[in-house]
């Protein structure tokens, strides 16, 4: 088995840049790694003041990532930083660190990227850096990254939050490209009801042709504890599609996570 496909099987390149797709996610992304910049802080007198933080904590009992399964029982963590640099544009970075309590994996993905709110839609691009530790991705692979530029548009449509986006992977010159929507319910002040979907398509990415990927379904339920904490369960369902399904199964997997904001 090549290194290539070995890597294919064993771990997935977290992207930086995702575009804004339809309605049904709880996540369309697992509740983890964020592949947009925060919203930005409300207006302030002065930029300091309109800097804004997330850090977040969580669970995973299924770490899938684009589709490949990675590892399972993981915790993670992310810190998220949104950096007003003009009235529609902002800096978003950030750092995701996840462990897996079941086999030996530990993932670090550092990203930037930019976004400009058009008022219609909001358009980024972003880079990432994944770290993958000694052992994580088999013997010969411990040592690798990965690098990815992408570029993302979300666009909101009635109740329906449209997404997508375009990545580029660096190692393997290939794309990965999502559609993905949600469509969030607000049950009352405090809780609300996010379903979700997101189909995928890869161009050369980690997979022997080109071809769909996975479809993901699921539903989240945020729950508002104060004015800055979120705690949010979800469960979703991955659905392997013609370029994976020789290589995974379908699964069905959930997880909380819990969100400050500062």
């Amino acid at each position: 088995m090549t290194k290539s496909n070995q890597r294919f099987q064993a771990a997935a390149i977290l992207g930086s840049l995702a575009l804004a797709g339809s309605a049904l996610a709880g996540p369309a992304a697992p509740v983890g790694k964020t592949v947009v910049p925060p919203p930005p802080a409300p207006e302030s007198t002065g930029l300091f003041d309109t800097v804004g933080a997330t850090l977040d904590v969580g669970y995973d009992s299924h770490y899938i990532f684009r589709g490949a399964l990675i590892s399972e029982e993981n915790v993670w963590t992310q810190l998220a930083i949104n950096i007003p640099l003009a009235e529609k544009v902002s800096l978003g970075i950030g750092a995701w660190y996840t462990s897996s309590t079941d086999i030996s994996y530990d993932e670090l993905d550092l990203s930037g990227g930019v976004t400009y709110d058009a008022g219609f839609a909001k358009f980024g691009a972003g880079y990432t850096w994944y770290k993958y530790f000694d052992g994580s991705l088999g013997e010969g692979l411990g040592d690798d990254d990965a690098q990815e530029l992408g570029a993302t548009i979300a666009v909101p449509v009635g109740p329906v939050n449209l997404t997508s986006g375009y990545f580029y992977d660096f190692n393997t010159d290939g794309a990965y490209l999502e559609l993905g929507a949600e469509a969030p319910i607000a049950i009352t002040d405090n809780f609300s009801i996010v379903p979700a979907a997101a189909v995928s398509y890869g161009f050369d990415y980690y997979a022997p042709e080109d071809g769909f990927q996975h479809i993901k379904v699921g539903v989240s339920f945020p729950i508002k504890l104060t004015s800055t904490a979120t705690l949010t369960p979800y469960i979703a369902g991955n659905i392997p599609l013609d370029t994976y399904e020789d290589y995974y199964d379908d699964e069905v997997y959930g997880g909380v996570k819990l969100s400050v904001s500062f």
